[in-house]
C-alpha cells in the first residue's frame, strides 16, 4: 500500500493511491483537494475500481468538477479533478 502526493506543474498535482479500498482513496482525495487552490488540477491514481464512482460522486456533492476518469492500466484508473 502506498500513497504520494506531489506538484507535477504550476498549479497541478498528482495523489497516487494505491493498495486502498474504499473508502480510503476518497478520504485521501478530499484531503489532498483542501491543500489546493481554485483552478488547481488533481490528478488522482487509483487501483480501487470501485473508487471510480464514489469518488466523482463525493467530490461533486462537494462543489468540485470531476473532468475524466480514464482507465490507465489493467487495474489502474486517473482521476482528474479541477478545484
Amino acid at each position: 500500500m502506498s500513497i504520494k502526493f506531489e506538484k507535477i506543474g504550476e498549479g497541478s498535482f498528482l495523489l497516487e493511491i494505491l493498495g486502498y479500498t474504499c473508502p480510503y482513496p476518497t478520504l485521501y482525495t478530499v484531503k489532498a483537494l483542501s491543500k489546493l487552490s481554485p483552478g488547481d488540477l488533481l490528478e488522482v491514481v487509483t487501483d480501487s475500481h470501485p473508487s471510480c464512482e464514489t469518488i466523482p460522486q463525493t467530490l461533486e456533492k462537494k462543489g468540485h468538477k470531476v473532468l475524466s476518469v480514464t482507465q490507465i492500466g489493467k487495474a489502474l484508473w486517473k482521476i482528474t479533478i479541477k478545484v
